[in-house]
């Protein structure tokens, strides 16, 4: 009526009643049917409504309309109420259902309470939909007189007159029927979430919205109990759905996926770089120069690393700002590596696990205070750990007094790397005592660095050498990046990219999580058993006490040389002991695969079935080419197998 529509009648199931409402539409001249039925309808040749016919008692009357609209009655907006986990009840008197109780830190407000009525509906609607409803005066404020108390009367169905209610809809958008409600009350579904899950009731678009209320009210009816102990369903996000043309097209040519940069970018394009995707990353690969190939270039770049001092943009690492009075007891309790007992200014590594015992993550967490820990992740993974993090704490510990910022846009990170790289950072950092006792493996300290004050310097390495991670904010990058180049020019410094970094840590035996693992892979499977302790708690702890993660057959994670030194086995090459007509047994693959410069021969990590206890033996790869490779399962660690070179050795052990 407010919308100047034309009603021509409300046919109601109720008794005759005298609620405000009721008296308002018949003040506005609209005919009110009570104790009524919509028996059938009309339709012109077009299929278009023509017509409705209306029991009631023993007569049918006809009355032309184009648009039947139906009503279940009111259902208030709970849906973030219960999105947080809140429960809802029945209440009879307003015939919908409201919140049980308030949750903490959650205050309720308006309709969803209950209390909003005709009266408040009308105050804030327009003077003129006041007068068209015959009404004067002020609106009154919400309470109990207001109610229409014609809502506990309510009728829930309208009785087919054949008996069949196949043909009785109550939830439009999934086509359920009082049929369907019937057959899984009958069958024992009587709690309403069950009822929702046997018939998709309250599952389509609108969640519920149209649907819930009256599905509740039937099941309690077939159930023989009252509604207000059956309640309503819940729902899920989103509040509101969202419209298809919304998200369509974007994922087309660049738009396919953001490309995020670091803050280091154009000092990589400055010196020649070419790029590749590393997770949500455009990193630099490698900084060729005119007249080398790709091998040559990944060559030099290792010599760098192993022989004098290289630098490399590592800003894409995930990092992780995480404090509290309860943080260290957290971090425990999530990671395998005992972490509560890391002394302030020290770094450990660390590896994270899913709750079946395999790995999620590896990184370094440093302790840079009492209640506060710089965390990181791999590149990958960053926004997974953070999520991992967040959800343990706000649904397993939400008392804990720990709090988790992702801050890797908010610093640049360098690695200074080689044998030379103490020298190197001596001149950037001259403030830093940085002499092996002073600042020994796994150090972290803070300092100025090329002018930059409070700069985060961490002694860890992903290759083996003497390494230093300086972190200082995003904007400070490009300050520190030509402040390294330009001191370290006397000492040859090169830049080196994914590309150096992959053979680096292949000749290391230094694994990534999701390349060099798989769904399934453990810490003992990945060689890192040495890490977990026998009685500390941590996730996944219990699934890793089954025998299963114990037994024979595993993919175990080991190296291999390839026999032939020159070739290099494709990543995801299978590994079989028998060759011969197919199906050949599979006994692992290769993760893993480079050209070793600095021992002249092509190596890789590869997951083989109990791999540990084959060491020394020759497995087979068929190629795409047609020709079958060999290769022969070694250590992992390739390399400075004692780890000397850490601490700065010069020559190769």
């Amino acid at each position: 009526l407010e919308a100047g529509v034309s009603v021509t009648a409300v046919v109601d199931m109720r008794p005759p009643g005298t609620s405000a409402l009721r008296a308002a539409v018949r003040a506005a001249g609209v005919r009110v049917f009570d104790e009524a039925q919509v028996g059938g309808t009309d339709a012109d040749g077009h299929g278009a409504l023509r017509a409705v016919h209306v029991r009631t008692g023993d007569a049918t009357l006809t009355l032309e309309t184009d648009l039947l609209a139906t009503s279940a009655g009111v259902d208030r907006h709970l849906h973030l109420h219960l999105h947080l986990g809140g429960t809802s009840t029945y209440d009879t008197r307003l015939g919908t259902a409201v919140p049980s109780a308030s949750l903490p830190g959650q205050w309720l407000a308006g309709a969803v309470t209950g209390r909003l009525t005709l009266a408040d509906a009308l105050a804030g609607g327009a003077t003129a939909a006041r007068a068209a409803l015959g009404l004067a005066g002020e609106a009154t404020a919400p309470g109990t007189d207001d109610v229409d108390e014609d809502l506990p009367g309510l009728m829930w169905q309208v009785p087919a007159p054949d008996g069949d209610e196949s043909r009785s809809f109550v939830d439009l958008h999934r086509d359920a029927t009082v049929a369907g409600l019937w057959r899984a009350v009958d069958a024992g579904a009587t709690h309403v979430e069950h009822v929702k899950r046997y018939t998709l009731v309250g599952t389509g678009v609108e969640q519920g919205r149209a649907a819930k209320v009256l599905a509740a009210a039937l099941v309690a009816a077939r159930a023989g109990h009252a509604a207000a102990a059956v309640g309503t369903s819940g729902s899920r996000p989103p509040v509101e759905p969202i419209p298809f043309h919304l998200v369509a097209g974007r994922a087309q040519g660049a738009r396919f996926e953001p490309i995020r940069t670091t803050a280091l970018h154009a000092e990589h394009v400055a010196l020649g770089a070419v790029f590749e995707p590393a997770g949500p990353w455009l990193r630099a690969s490698r900084y060729p120069r005119p007249w080398e190939t790709l091998d040559d270039t990944v060559r030099r770049e290792v010599r760098a690393v192993r022989t004098g001092v290289a630098v490399a943009d590592v800003s894409t690492l995930g990092k992780l700002d995480v404090r509290g009075p309860d943080a260290a007891w957290v971090l425990d309790q999530l990671y395998v590596t005992p972490l509560a007992s890391l002394p302030e200014g020290k770094a450990r590594y660390a590896v994270l696990c899913h709750l079946d015992g395999s790995i999620l993550d590896d990184g370094v967490v440093m302790r840079t205070g009492a209640q506060r820990y710089f965390v990181t992740t791999s590149t990958g993974h960053a926004a997974a750990v953070a999520e991992w993090m967040e959800e343990w704490l706000q649904t397993e510990w939400p008392d804990k007094r720990c709090w988790v910022t992702p801050i890797t846009e908010q610093f640049t990170t360098v690695a200074v790397v080689g044998p030379d790289s103490r020298a190197l950072l001596a001149r950037v950092a001259p403030g830093l005592a940085v002499d092996r006792e002073a600042f020994p493996f796994l150090a972290v300290r803070t300092a100025t660095v090329a002018g930059i004050a409070d700069a985060q310097v961490a002694r860890v390495s992903f290759s083996g050498e003497l390494a230093y991670e300086v972190s200082v904010p995003w904007h400070d990058g490009p300050t520190l990046w030509r402040a390294l180049l330009a001191e370290g020019a006397s000492l040859g410094v090169t830049p080196y990219g994914l590309d150096a970094l992959q053979v680096l840590r292949i000749e290391k035996g230094y694994l990534i999580v999701g390349q060099d693992t798989e769904a399934l892979t453990t810490p003992h499977d990945a060689g890192l058993g040495w890490m977990v302790p026998t009685r500390k708690p941590f996730v996944g702890r219990r699934s890793l006490e089954r025998i299963a993660p114990r037994a024979d057959g595993r993919a175990q994670l080991v190296g291999f040389r390839s026999n032939d030194p020159h070739l290099v086995i494709p990543e995801g090459a299978a590994l079989t002991s028998a060759l011969g007509e197919p199906p050949m047994p599979i006994d692992g693959h290769v993760s893993s695969s480079r050209y070793s410069p600095t021992l002249a021969c092509a190596l890789g990590l590869a997951l083989v079935r109990d791999g540990r206890a084959r060491l020394g033996e020759v497995l087979h790869a068929p190629l795409l080419d047609g020709r079958v490779a060999s290769v022969t399962l070694v250590d992992p660690v390739h390399y400075d197998p004692e780890g000397a070179r850490r601490d700065g050795a010069t020559t190769n052990e």
